[in-house]
């Protein structure tokens, strides 16, 4: 099951059949209630998470009425930023129903891409796109909204 979890996910999509069975073997499932919190924004990030089945809301402390981020839910992940840049948590992760987790581990995971530096590669290299369009959307909201702003005067 978690094979198939992680294949369909952008960062591990290519990856061969055995780089994801010794992935997946690296995940512990965590489950999770309504409400309960998987992390805190600001807390020093351990792990990446991948949605096995649930839904997950990812707030950010703001000066917005509507904290949400972003909603995720079964197939999704979340925590790769941490893992990139190896910052403490930028929002916080909260299951809104019944949720359950493939939680796998920076350590585990560092230790894993350094013996298997091909693997490795493929993963930061599809992390790299990810993040590259997330900036690209960024700008364009930011640009769009200056726009704007900009008509109201």
């Amino acid at each position: 099951m978690a094979v198939q979890l992680l294949q369909d996910i952008y960062l591990f999509k290519d990856l061969l059949p055995k780089e994801l069975e010794q992935l997946s073997a690296l995940g512990t499932v965590r489950k999770f209630n309504t409400d309960d919190e998987i992390f805190r924004e600001g807390e020093e990030a351990k792990s990446l998470f991948v949605i096995r089945h649930g839904t997950v809301s990812i707030r950010s402390a703001g000066k917005d009425k509507h904290p949400d981020v972003a909603q995720l839910g079964t197939g999704a992940h979340f925590g790769e930023m941490s893992f990139a840049d190896g910052n403490a948590r930028s929002a916080t992760a909260i299951a809104l129903e019944r949720t359950e987790l493939l939680d796998i581990g920076f350590d585990a995971l560092n230790g894993f891409f350094d013996k298997n530096p091909s693997t490795a590669l493929k993963v930061y290299r599809s992390l790299a796109r990810f993040l590259a369009g997330r900036l690209r959307v960024t700008t364009m909201d930011l640009s769009f909204s200056r726009e704007k702003n900009i008509r109201h005067f």
